[in-house]
């Protein structure tokens, strides 16, 4: 699991009516095959939680608040411009919140912010068919918002999520197009001249799978659903999945035998290859 960021500073809501922690974005690394099947993850945060020494108000025990005395609680304040106009703008005094701290009234265990970091381990659960780069979003598992000696007093609150980006490795078998995933079965010459049957790989273990007589390098099967599931916003009882496309590869000898040799120029005899190069003393019929 990657070390966790945040997106920012403590936000409120457009409407000033709630304070709203900020996110938390991490990383964590699967497998093809955790992907393929949707996994568990303990991923480890240190969000801001309440002060538990000031339950959040940010003051020492038995410190209270004031009203503000520049702004008289309102927490802005009117300036009146040349021309007449009237401004009006967040009290500077108490950051609008209409009261003030005595100095030195903060909670020594936040500094009067009302939150301190907090290590916690979230279980996430990442659902089967999850491509690299996709993000998972843990609802209420991010910051608390400070709620301490600059907030206005009452105010209500809500906590930041968790963001979970997902690294796929890859693997040395299959590849991916979406929910397709592709292997590529090498076969011998023969088998591919004379037809035949190759065990390959799938997500849920091997199968044999019928070469037609005459396949070629690049032709393809389909093995239809056995591909990765496909993600969907439903919840579902059956949730569809792509296909295993094998794409077939012939093997070329490198090198051949006398003997192997011999049984090839035949064959091109035999086809009415006059291309294919001889160099064995094979006698002709007749």
């Amino acid at each position: 699991t990657g070390g966790a960021r945040r997106a920012g500073r403590g936000r409120r809501s457009p409407f000033q009516e709630i304070l709203v922690g900020e996110d938390i974005e991490v990383q964590t690394n699967i497998s093809f095959m955790e992907a393929a099947k949707g996994t568990s993850k303990d991923i480890v945060i240190t969000p801001l939680k309440e002060c538990g020494t000031c339950d959040g108000d940010g003051l020492k025990k038995g410190a209270k608040r004031s009203q503000c005395r520049q702004c008289n609680g309102s927490g802005t304040r009117v300036h009146f411009m040349q021309g007449g106009f009237q401004v009006a703008a967040t009290c500077d005094a108490c950051g609008g919140a209409g009261m003030t701290v005595p100095r030195g009234s903060e909670c020594g265990g936040c500094k009067g912010s009302g939150v301190v970091r907090d290590r916690k381990t979230v279980q996430v659960d990442i659902p089967g068919g999850v491509e690299d780069g996709m993000r998972l979003r843990v609802s209420g598992e991010g910051d608390a918002p400070p709620t301490g000696t600059a907030a206005a007093p009452g105010s209500r609150t809500q906590r930041g999520d968790l963001y979970v980006s997902i690294r796929v490795s890859p693997d040395h078998r299959f590849s991916r197009s979406g929910s397709d995933i592709l292997y590529t079965a090498s076969i011998p010459l023969t088998t591919a001249l004379l037809g035949g049957e190759v065990t390959v790989p799938t997500l849920d273990g091997e199968v044999k799978v019928k070469v037609g007589t005459g396949t070629g390098t690049g032709d393809r099967i389909t093995l239809s659903g056995m591909g990765m599931k496909k993600l969907s916003g439903r919840s579902r009882a059956f949730t569809p999945t792509g296909d295993l496309k094998v794409e077939f590869k012939v093997a070329m000898p490198k090198y051949l035998t006398s003997n192997q040799r011999t049984i090839l120029e035949v064959l091109a005899d035999e086809m009415g290859d006059k291309t294919a190069r001889r160099i064995m003393d094979i006698p002709k019929d007749g």
